[in-house]
């Protein structure tokens, strides 16, 4: 639908949803601007492709090496998908070789034709091809297709502007496409997630301590208030526990004299975590020091303020203790996932607010970078780098 509103004189028109032409080509935009699989991704533009065009089939096929593959089809059988020409065979072949659209109204009937056995392409002789061209090179072709009538000029110019989006798509995910990964670990809280990585840096990665180390505490104080009203319901003594330890801590005075003395050095955070990781040893307490040592260091963590950490992120992390959990409660983190193992008090807070964690990931940093798509799964414990669009659409019913 559409509506007209007059402003001095002269007409405005709005179109709204409704219109098939614009709702296919901002759904296409959408599409070629989501992470995922490529041959899904595809799929999905060449369904939005036939309807905008009003063709039977939509084919989209990318050029590797010397060959060009169907990745996405609408209008073939399934088993269409794979279907290779080399560069210069066929007319689809044409289209890449002489890098401009190519048109005919009885396919078959041109010398370039080749015929690809049980593709069933005979029933759709009227043919058009774009090329899809990237950095001055080929990367695929577009192909439409329909029983009669032949393409007009300002279709194939249509035609042409479409693969704008498509173009786009490959590009991304040829880029993206070495790191898509699906990774496994331990599940231990449940939901289904999709957010951009952030990165918890290990204690090793810390420089010098704030220089409005105030400031820097005062934020962890509101933190500490965010958490305890969204664990209020919580009766597990755990939680209350790891609340409680966040709370001294932030009130050490000891601390924050070593804070305040390590601030001119360049790794100021990270002396005073070795400091306190240290301390244990020499006086024989290591066994009831283990949960100070990492809620020092994880304090030290929160303290540098990493701008990654931001809300509606999956926070990943080496190792996930009590203090980043409540951190990550209070500032709205989507999920936790560790590389390594997850304390039992940062599951039990997360399990208070609801927050799926997943732990124990093979290859997890091997993998991830921040502001990578991911899907977590904490019922199976499942980690998807640049998931596929159906893995997008299915966790987002999960939700």
């Amino acid at each position: 639908m559409s509506r007209s509103q007059v402003r001095s004189g002269s007409i405005i028109q709005v179109h709204h949803r409704g219109e098939r032409g614009v709702d296919g080509i901002l759904r296409l935009i959408e599409l070629a601007a989501h992470d995922g699989a490529m041959e899904a991704m595809l799929g999905a533009m060449c369904d939005e492709l036939a309807a905008i065009t009003g063709v039977d089939i939509a084919s989209v096929y990318v050029r590797e090496d010397d060959h060009l593959v169907m990745r996405g089809n609408h209008g073939f059988a399934d088993s269409a998908i794979g279907t290779t020409l080399m560069v210069g065979e066929g007319i689809t072949g044409l289209v890449a070789e002489c890098m401009r659209p190519v048109s005919a109204a009885h396919a078959a009937a041109e010398a370039a034709y080749k015929a690809v056995p049980g593709l069933g392409e005979e029933r759709f002789p009227v043919f058009v091809g774009v090329p899809l061209i990237g950095a001055g090179a080929v990367l695929g072709v577009l192909v439409l297709q329909r029983r009669t009538k032949p393409f007009g000029s300002e279709e194939v110019t249509l035609a042409t502007a479409l693969g704008a989006p498509i173009t786009l798509a490959i590009e991304r995910r040829l880029a993206s496409a070495v790191r898509s990964a699906r990774l496994s670990g331990l599940a231990h809280v449940p939901g289904a997630v999709l957010g951009r990585a952030g990165i918890v840096p290990t204690t090793t990665a810390l420089g010098a301590p704030p220089i409005e180390l105030e400031r820097a505490f005062g934020r962890l104080r509101e933190d500490l208030g965010r958490a305890i009203k969204r664990l209020a319901d919580s009766t597990v003594p755990a939680v209350g526990a790891a609340l409680d330890r966040f709370a001294l801590l932030l009130s050490d005075a000891r601390l924050r004299e070593r804070l305040v003395a390590a601030e001119r050095q360049p790794d100021g955070l990270r002396a005073v975590a070795k400091e306190y990781a240290r301390a244990p040893y020499r006086t024989g307490t290591v066994h009831e020091s283990a949960d100070r040592v990492a809620d020092v260091e994880e304090l030290c963590v929160l303290l540098g303020d990493p701008r990654s950490l931001r809300p509606g992120s999956i926070w990943i992390a080496d190792r996930i203790n009590a203090f980043i959990a409540i951190a990550a409660v209070a500032r709205g983190a989507s999920a936790l996932v560790a590389s390594d193992a997850v304390a039992p008090a940062a599951i039990a807070v997360a399990r208070a607010a609801s927050l799926p964690v997943v732990s124990d990931v093979p290859g997890l940093f091997g993998w991830v970078r921040p502001g990578d798509l991911l899907a977590v799964d904490g019922d199976s414990g499942a980690v998807l780098v640049h998931p596929a669009p159906t893995d997008i659409e299915r966790l987002r019913r999960a939700r």
